[in-house]
């Protein structure tokens, strides 16, 4: 298991979804495509990366949503952590 999620089989100098989807902190926005992170692309690669055990794809999650509430709460009112992280994991 990594800690960088990205889309299976990347092109170097390729489009955005081909780069790594981390978040930046302390806003919790994708490093890359600037949407919340996990955007739709750190999904799919989470997905993927985690399909053979989705119990500890939401463990971490639950972590990194932990992690972001504190964070978030420091600059601003934090949006519905659950739907962002873990609602839309199988």
């Amino acid at each position: 298991m990594t800690t960088s999620p990205k889309v299976p089989g990347p092109n170097p100098g390729g489009h955005v979804a081909d780069q790594p989807h981390l978040p930046m902190r302390p806003l919790w926005g994708c490093g890359t495509c600037r949407a919340e992170w996990p955007c739709q692309s750190a999904r799919a690669a989470l997905l993927i990366e985690y399909r053979a055990n989705l119990v500890a794809l939401r463990v971490y999650l639950s972590a990194l949503m932990a992690e972001a509430d504190a964070q978030l709460s420091q600059v601003s009112r934090a949006s519905d952590l659950y739907r962002r992280f873990l609602s839309w994991v199988g």
